[in-house]
């Protein structure tokens, strides 16, 4: 019977607080839809076919063949009609590649009709944009089975004095695939692909925790409310207490970038550890603030502790670690876009695989300081609610 009082003191309890159920029972659901599109033809990469001259006969039984392969998403891709310069049409497709618009494309011209007809193995260029290997690996595997339909369906010319048994034997040798790299090259693996978006997450991750649990504490010890009715003033609080776990942050970002960066099998310059160093630090300061508020709006650290998978979750799974994001439905592209790890992974991958500068990402690094910006702004709008209580 005690047993019964307790458990119904607890049910009574959760029930009061709308932010434990909305925990317990839409968590789960939201988690796991994040899930299904996560898992739902992601990895798929975007081919597009380019043809010039007599290679335009080809052309429909070629995309035809690609269309059927699963891993690819064939999309059309529309140049200048005028372009006849070989080097032309090859460098407008490599500026159409690296804007992002395509993960290769498939360019076939008039040379390889000649080559074929010589007796020549012919070349095809494919150009990839190199940074996604998953993406890269789907794009390569679907244009190897297309280049065997091409190869057959093909003609030959065949000398009149020739046999029948050379007539079979005319120019069966395989055509050779040229591969232009945007960026990168065969040797850049999957985890190459990832390394760059662990400093982020991982700084961002414990940063929230860790300011979101001491500054909660600080609260329920009364040191806080010690603080408020002193002359420092709210904004000298919250500054000081962002100035402080940011130095202790800092420490532990500078230890899991330079792990990070001893695991990447690649020549990075002095510039671009620095520019990384500015992303990094740049997202230590939002999840520094964004903790802060985490427990600002919390009653206590059991509600504070709630935040995490609120917060953490989402951004697994819409801030492009792991899973592409354009494989998601329209409204959780948008919301990615409110996600701090969403503009920090972008510019990492930017200055790590592709060697942006900082002037390219300045975009990324503008909207990350307006979000700290705002937040300070949103704990200095709210604090009259924690004098009420």
């Amino acid at each position: 019977m005690k047993a019964l009082v307790v458990a119904r003191r607890l049910i009574r309890e959760i029930v009061r607080d709308r932010r434990t159920l909305a925990f317990f029972f839409m968590a789960p659901l939201i988690v796991m839809s994040l899930m299904y599109y996560a898992l739902l033809d992601g990895g798929k990469a975007n081919v597009a076919l380019v043809t010039k001259g007599a290679m335009d006969l080809f052309r429909y039984d070629l995309e035809q063949t690609l269309a059927a392969e699963p891993d690819i998403n064939l999309i059309a891709i529309e140049l200048n009609d005028d372009l006849s310069d070989p080097q032309q049409i090859s460098d407008r497709i490599l500026t159409r590649v690296k804007s992002g618009e395509f993960d290769a494309v498939l360019y076939l011209s008039e040379q390889l009709l000649v080559d074929r007809f010589d007796g020549k193995a012919g070349d095809l260029t494919l150009f990839l944009e190199g940074s996604r290997p998953t993406r890269t690996g789907n794009a390569l595997g679907a244009i190897s089975s297309a280049m065997d339909n091409l190869a057959g369906s093909l003609p030959v010319v065949i000398d009149a004095q020739c046999s029948a048994l050379c007539a079979n034997s005319v120019n069966i040798q395989p055509m050779n695939l040229q591969k232009v790299y945007a960026y990168g090259s065969e040797d850049l693996s999957v985890v190459d692909f990832f390394l760059p978006v662990f400093p982020p997450f991982f700084v961002f991750f414990f940063t929230f925790i860790i300011s979101a649990i001491t500054f909660q504490r600080e609260r329920v010890s009364g040191t806080l409310e010690r603080l408020l009715i002193s002359p420092l003033g709210f904004n000298n609080v919250v500054i000081g207490y962002v100035m402080g776990f940011a130095l202790f942050a800092s420490i532990q970002a500078i230890i899991v970038l330079s792990f990070v960066l001893a695991l990447i099998d690649m020549p990075l310059s002095a510039y671009q550890i620095m520019v990384v160093g500015l992303i990094t630090f740049s997202l230590l300061l939002v999840g520094l603030t964004l903790g802060l508020l985490a427990s600002y709006l919390a009653k206590n650290e059991f509600q504070a502790i709630q935040f995490i998978p609120i917060v953490i979750l989402p951004q697994i799974f819409l801030a492009d670690m792991i899973w592409s994001i354009d494989d998601f439905p329209p409204v959780f592209q948008w919301l990615s876009v409110i996600m701090p790890l969403t503009h920090a992974n972008q510019a990492m991958r930017e200055v790590l695989l592709k060697g942006a500068s900082v002037w390219q990402i300045a975009d990324n690094l503008l909207i990350l300081a307006l979000m700290f910006i705002f937040l300070v702004s949103a704990m200095t709008l709210i604090s009259k609610r924690f004098h009420k209580q």
